[in-house]
């Protein structure tokens, strides 16, 4: 993938604009793209699965869990469910903003209680954050060279 600059020697952009970038993306580019991306919804979807069993195994294991608090912690990566299964960068962002609250809960415990389930989790979250995020750019970049192949 490259970004040129467009040759508008005629007009010249204004002295506080700066000059749009082109991205172009060639046939080869689009392959190493396709695979990064396939392999990126690949991890991303494994460690979502990953994250959801372990909820649900800590809430199974726990004595003094309750229902209503196993649903407070699985309905806000349930919700992504039907854009993981229609892959759209939209769904992967948001889940990287409800993953932030995740790692903001989980980073304290980790650090109070020091359990093998609480570094699980967090590697969990923390591996699910970066393939989400690297997985919406590569989408994106996607959907962009479909686009401009049609």
């Amino acid at each position: 993938m490259t970004q040129d600059s467009p040759d508008n020697s005629a007009q010249q952009p204004a002295a506080h604009e700066k000059p749009k970038k082109i991205l172009v993306i060639t046939d080869a580019d689009a392959v190493v793209l396709e695979k990064k991306l396939r392999r990126g919804q690949l991890i991303c979807n494994a460690s979502y699965v990953a994250l959801l069993l372990m909820l649900t195994i800590n809430y199974l294991l726990s004595d003094d869990m309750k229902f209503v608090h196993w649903l407070v912690a699985i309905l806000p990566l349930a919700i992504f469910i039907p854009g993981l299964l229609k892959p759209q960068h939209r769904t992967y962002s948001w889940l990287c903003f409800v993953l932030l609250m995740y790692f903001l809960f989980l980073v304290p415990l980790l650090m109070s209680y020091w359990s093998l389930t609480y570094w699980l989790m967090t590697i969990l979250v923390t591996v699910l954050f970066v393939a989400a995020m690297m997985t919406s750019r590569w989408l994106q970049y996607w959907n962009y060279y479909l686009s401009t192949k049609q």
